[in-house]
């Protein structure tokens, strides 16, 4: 039988932690299992795979697992310094992707398209329905003013925004498979990297992560996900950050690295579960 790429993007997140002993956040804590994580996605049973999922028409993949009390409860700030968790979000669906604000080869990309997917939300007046949250993987720089001048590159705020402390920010995305490094730069690869887009001043390491974007139900489910680099298509960037990528966020503007998660595939997912039309 030929193996779904979809089905494929999920089993890989669930299972991706185990690989990485090093985490940004990890403070040299153990990383779960591989049973342990599978059994978390099945709210703790003895279960080891999910038992029921669907390739997504767009991309991704459906399914319904229940998201442990500890990650809806993991405590976030938003761009104003207030906390925010999971939680704020019951009764609504919400678009969750990781980024950081340092970020030179993907991330800038992936805040357009969660920008574009918010105001997709808003021009179907959905907003009472569906939130988009975007979530650092680097608490030692993503400050609640760092994130507030981000988003303020974007000139919106129609999505949100969120950071944490490390011991928050892993149990939040440790769940969702998404794994992040910290890896110092060579004094090679300051030759050719541009300067950080706030201080000016070139910055000593970066977050290295797995990209995904997922989406839970208004019931605290997660029911979609899609894994690769986020696809811009035709949406701009602020000239701020696209003077800050790399020459591979260059190359990953011009034609992003397969696979890769779109806007359109986001929006259908969304359409799907509310059964509702977006975009």
């Amino acid at each position: 039988m030929k193996e779904n790429r979809a089905i494929k993007a999920l089993l890989t997140a669930a299972l991706l932690i185990p690989l990485s002993s090093s985490f940004a956040w990890a403070n040299q804590s153990p990383t779960p299992s591989m049973k342990d994580q599978m059994k978390a996605m099945n709210g703790g049973s003895k279960a080891t795979t999910i038992a029921s999922s669907s390739p997504a028409p767009m991309g991704g993949t459906y399914f319904s697992v229940a998201i442990p009390t500890k990650v809806l409860s993991a405590k976030l700030f938003d761009v104003n310094g207030k906390t925010i968790s999971l939680n704020d979000f019951k009764g609504k669906y919400v678009v969750v992707a990781p980024f950081l604000t340092s970020c030179q080869e993907i991330c800038p990309m992936t805040s357009a398209n969660m920008l574009a997917i918010s105001k997709a939300i808003g021009k179907a007046k959905m907003s009472d329905m569906a939130s988009v949250l975007e979530v650092t993987v680097d608490p030692e720089r993503d400050t609640a003013n760092r994130l507030k001048a981000y988003q303020a590159l974007f000139n919106d705020s129609s999505w949100s925004i969120a950071g944490g402390k490390t011991s928050e920010l892993k149990t939040f995305w440790s769940y969702f498979g998404v794994m992040a490094t910290k890896a110092a730069y060579s004094a090679n690869d300051l030759k050719n990297l541009p300067a950080d887009w706030q201080t000016g001043k070139k910055n000593s390491f970066d977050v290295t992560h797995t990209d995904e974007v997922l989406i839970i139900g208004p019931d605290q489910k997660w029911k979609w996900l899609d894994l690769g680099s986020p696809d811009i298509g035709n949406n701009p960037l602020p000239p701020k950050l696209k003077s800050f990528l790399d020459d591979q966020g260059i190359a990953n503007l011009q034609k992003p690295e397969q696979p890769t998660w779109t806007i359109k595939a986001v929006t259908s997912a969304l359409s799907h579960e509310m059964g509702m039309k977006i975009g």
